[in-house]
């Protein structure tokens, strides 16, 4: 059994998760370690799984991105082969974000993004209702967020 995350591990965890670019120097001031173990508990970390990877969040707007769209989606097929195509077809669509596959009265829920309202229309008719399997779909539109949080509290 895997050794249990102490108090530091936590605090380093947290520390990364606000800022993933972070230096090494300045985590060991902030947790009052040297630059060495924290260097290995970061290693330890990662090859625990705990880190499961560093990445850049991008900001929607600035790309043109000003409508965010979240689409619940039903299959009429649910066979392992017909779930598996859905999934590739859907991976395909650069629109699409994040794509879950979910319990309740949809299969799916997606996250899309899109410039506005007419390229919204163009990607559901063009490109989105075109894939097979797909029996219906629901689209809500966000218009604004009231949280947006991408670190757990350790």
């Amino acid at each position: 059994m895997a050794k249990p995350l102490d108090e530091i591990d936590m605090k380093l965890l947290n520390e990364l998760q606000a800022n993933s670019r972070i230096t090494i120097r300045e985590l060991s001031e902030k947790l009052h370690l040297s630059t060495t173990p924290i260097h290995e508990r970061i290693k330890k970390l990662e090859k625990g799984g705990y880190i499961k990877d560093y990445i850049t969040l991008l900001n929607p707007k600035k790309f043109g991105k000003n409508l965010m769209v979240y689409i619940s989606v039903s299959l009429r097929d649910h066979t392992k082969s017909a779930i598996e195509e859905f999934e590739t077809e859907v991976n395909k669509l650069n629109e699409v974000m994040e794509c879950y596959y979910i319990s309740g009265s949809s299969d799916y829920l997606l996250k899309v993004y899109c410039e506005d309202m007419d390229d919204f229309h163009n990607f559901i008719t063009n490109k989105f209702s075109v894939i097979s399997n797909i029996t219906q779909f629901y689209s809500s539109f966000v218009m604004y967020g009231t949280k947006v949080k991408y670190n757990f509290e350790l």
